[in-house]
C-alpha cells in the first residue's frame, strides 16, 4: 500500500502549506490543488508533547518543523533519540499513533 501525505498549493500564489488551511496563508484565497509533501530537508525546531490525548499509548509524541529543499515548512513526528537543530532528515509515512485497533498514519521525519 502507497500512502502520501498532501499539503495544499494555492491556486492563486502558488503557495505550499502543509497542514492543511481554509485560505491561503499568503495572499487570503481559498482555491487549492493538493501537492504531495515529500523530501529531505532540516529541522527548524523541535519539542516533546507530554500532555497527550487519553487515546495515546505513548508516553511523549517528539515533534519539528521542518523546512524541506524546496522552501515548504511542514510539521511532523521526528524520528530521532538525539535530535539536534539544523539536522538533515526526510520525509517518511508511518504510524503517529494507535486508537485502539486502528493505526493512524502521518508525516514523520527520519534522520539521514
Amino acid at each position: 500500500m502507497s500512502a502520501n501525505v498532501v499539503g495544499m498549493k494555492c491556486s492563486s500564489c502558488g503557495t505550499v502549506s502543509y497542514p492543511k488551511h481554509m485560505v491561503c496563508p499568503n495572499c487570503h484565497h481559498d482555491r487549492f490543488e493538493d501537492v504531495v509533501i515529500e523530501g529531505e530537508g532540516q529541522v527548524l525546531t523541535y519539542t516533546d508533547v507530554y500532555a497527550l490525548a487519553i487515546e495515546y499509548e505513548t508516553r511523549y509524541l517528539r515533534l519539528a518543523i521542518v523546512e524541506l529543499d524546496d522552501g515548504v515548512r511542514v510539521t511532523g513526528q521526528l524520528l530521532a533519540d538525539q535530535p539536534k537543530l539544523g539536522m538533515r532528515v526526510k520525509t517518511t509515512i508511518g504510524i503517529v499513533r494507535q486508537n485502539g485497533e486502528v493505526a493512524i498514519q502521518g508525516l514523520q521525519f527520519a534522520a539521514i
